[in-house]
């Protein structure tokens, strides 16, 4: 019985520990003033991934992020904003819109994360992005006229918006329910932020 308590101790200390090992200013910062919902989904908690293809750490975050995603509850909606600080970003950030238009985004960020980081490809304009993904068997005349197209435009626009309030000035950066801002810098690592994550939407 002893034994038994002590372990049930062990666990509850250690269940506390983990709880309290993440610090408001410290792990993650407030963002004021806090920032509207990114979209309309009816979720209790909204988590924001910033990411660009072309930034190695995005690509190092990715596995971490879409594990999370795929076990995350039901009660917390993940919103992927590609981020725009130069017109190379905004090239990157109009195919992210243009797949996501085309119902193909799923496949297509795959492809462009892999085709920059794994085979080397530089992937900056528009028409090496719609002959790569052509070869993929993404239609090229769609994603070229969706690249170009004023909901697209849309998208990017309401992008920058969000980046302006989000007070972001690298990637990738997380964004929890438009109050707190972490990255892999404060956060400490990629495992980190996820458990930063996990900590905000749970307890927050």
């Amino acid at each position: 019985m002893k034994t038994m308590l002590a372990s049930v101790l062990v666990l509850l200390l250690s269940a506390t520990s983990h709880a309290q090992q993440y610090i408001e200013g410290k792990h993650y910062v407030r963002i004021d003033p806090v920032v509207a919902p990114a979209t309309e989904a009816d979720a209790e908690h909204e988590v924001v991934e910033l990411f660009w293809y072309g930034c190695p750490h995005c690509f190092e975050f990715e596995p971490h992020i879409e594990m999370w995603h795929e076990e995350k509850p039901e009660n917390v909606n993940l919103v992927r904003i590609p981020a725009i600080f130069n017109a190379r970003w905004e090239q990157h950030a109009r195919a992210f819109y243009a797949l996501e238009l085309m119902g193909q985004l799923e496949q297509g960020h795959a492809l462009l994360f892999d085709g920059m980081h794994e085979q080397g490809r530089g992937l900056a304009n528009v028409d090496a992005m719609a002959r790569f993904l052509a070869a993929h068997g993404i239609d090229e005349t769609q994603f070229r006229d969706n690249f170009k197209s004023f909901a697209v435009e849309a998208k990017i626009n309401r992008a920058k918006e969000l980046i302006r309030k989000y007070q972001i000035r690298g990637v990738p950066a997380v964004i929890v329910d438009g109050q707190y801002k972490l990255t892999g810098s404060t956060a400490g690592g990629y495992v980190q932020m996820i458990e930063i994550i996990e900590q905000l939407t749970e307890h927050k």
